[in-house]
């Protein structure tokens, strides 16, 4: 009998990823995926701890999956299995079975593999299970073209964990160290992606631009032993895949400034099918600030990097992260946030109010910024961003531009919604039959966070 499983995913595209393999794990174990909690056998929680108080938000959505099963007159013996995978998992670990009692599968960033034996063993009566096991020599699992449940767009793992210990980061401690798959299995993938259909492809990593640069493994059980990688760059994976796969799109998340490097944008330079998009997350504006948060560049040095970028053949879009609020930060600090903004001018600009991460070090300092000092800056920078998003986003009335069809827009029947190469979205009036298809679109309107416009 085929049992179901309700997956609910938070955060990155990396964790968009995870839960693709999640449920391609568990349909060899008998589970199909369904949008209704309240038919589930199974509901997993994929979690994320960018946001504030992200384990609070984890118990309270289970309860509230809870309710919702019990008011389809379910009895409490009939309740679905309840599990947490992702990144609040790994951090929570087993406080999670005694924080929330219906709780009964912890599943960490390493261990996606083990969900059938895990659940096997909850199946066979075991009250609960955990794998939340980190390890520089853990296994790469990678799903074939064919299993993919996403469309027309793909996601391949190239690097997995960080080695930075940023002050304020909690991602070595849930995703681990730095470790990275052999060119060979990514390039190969690649092409498989391009062979299956798939349009756009995005390389995805902690750090896309350490690729390399720890270590790499091959990912499988036969072959663990460590490649020498010292002569393979991103730079030159990035030329690899663009030459070899014969994808029409190809994009990469998240850069990190220390190891971004003019190389990059070269290569990006000269291949058509490499998109002019970099996203490149500074955090702050002051060296101070820098410093505090164990960057391990200043301001200066992004800005030279920045200016590559600006310096690049193709028309680059830039976005990038902003905290505000971090321990210390004074108004001097806040105001060099503000400038470096308005000198970057960043097509978008995801702007987070400083909270603590356990086991970080930053958990330690003094939180010395009130929380409506915090709400004032947030929402300073945002309005200085949205003046300099309404100016980016204007330059592109007029002109057309190539979208990606994915879907049908949410707000009107009548319309898809796609991205372009470099990276907004565009709302247009399309026939069904062109989702998944490259169509060029003329822009008629600039909204706030898209474009809209008409088939050319």
């Amino acid at each position: 009998m085929t049992k179901k499983l309700y997956l609910e995913t938070h955060g990155c595209q990396m964790n968009v990823h995870d839960s693709e393999k999640a449920s391609f794990a568990l349909a060899g174990a008998g589970y199909e995926l369904t949008t209704v909690p309240a038919e589930a056998d199974l509901i997993l929680l994929n979690t994320c701890m960018v946001r504030e108080k992200a384990a609070r938000k984890v118990y309270s959505r289970i309860g509230e999956l809870k309710r919702q099963y019990l008011n389809k007159d379910k009895v409490p013996a009939q309740l679905p299995i309840f599990g947490v995978m992702g990144c609040v998992a790994q951090a929570e670990a087993d406080r999670m079975f005694d924080r929330n009692k219906d709780i009964r599968l912890v599943l960490g960033t390493q261990a996606i593999a083990k969900l059938p034996e895990l659940i096997s063993q909850i199946e066979d009566g075991f009250g609960r299970a955990i794998d939340i096991r980190l390890t520089k020599n853990a296994e790469f699992f990678e799903l074939d073209a064919d299993v993919r449940k996403t469309e027309h767009v793909a996601f391949i793992t190239i690097t997995e964990g960080c080695n930075k210990f940023c002050s304020f980061c909690i991602v070595p401690f849930t995703r681990g160290r730095e470790r990275s798959r052999s060119a060979d299995k990514i390039v190969a993938e690649a092409k498989s992606l391009a062979q299956h259909g798939f349009k756009e492809v995005h390389l995805l990593g902690q750090n896309v631009n350490s690729y390399g640069l720890s270590g790499r493994y091959h990912g499988n059980s036969t072959e663990k032993e460590v490649e020498v990688s010292d002569e393979v760059t991103f730079a030159k994976l990035l030329e690899r895949v663009a030459k070899e796969s014969g994808l029409p799109r190809v994009k990469f998340t998240t850069s990190y400034p220390r190891d971004f490097d003019e190389q990059i944008v070269k290569v990006i330079d000269e291949h058509e099918n490499l998109c002019e998009w970099i996203h490149l997350p500074v955090q702050s504006g002051s060296n101070r600030v820098l410093r505090a948060m164990r960057r391990g560049y200043t301001r200066q040095e992004y800005l030279t990097k920045i200016a590559a970028i600006k310096n690049a053949k193709k028309d680059m879009a830039i976005t990038g992260d902003m905290i505000v609020g971090f321990p210390g930060e004074t108004e001097e600090d806040f105001n060099e946030t503000l400038s470096l903004a308005a000198e970057t001018e960043y097509d978008g600009l995801y702007i987070f109010k400083y909270s603590p991460r356990p086991n970080t070090p930053a958990a330690a300092y003094a939180d010395s910024i009130a929380e409506e000092v915090k709400t004032e800056r947030f929402l300073k920078l945002q309005e200085l961003q949205m003046r300099i998003q309404a100016k980016r986003y204007g330059r592109y009335l007029d002109r057309t531009v190539e979208v990606l069809v994915e879907g049908e827009s949410v707000r009107s029947p009548e319309d898809c919604f796609g991205h372009t190469r470099c990276n907004k979205v565009v709302n247009f009036p399309s026939p069904k039959n062109l989702i998944g298809s490259l169509v060029n679109v003329k822009v008629t309107k600039v909204k706030n966070h898209s474009l809209y416009g008409h088939l050319v």
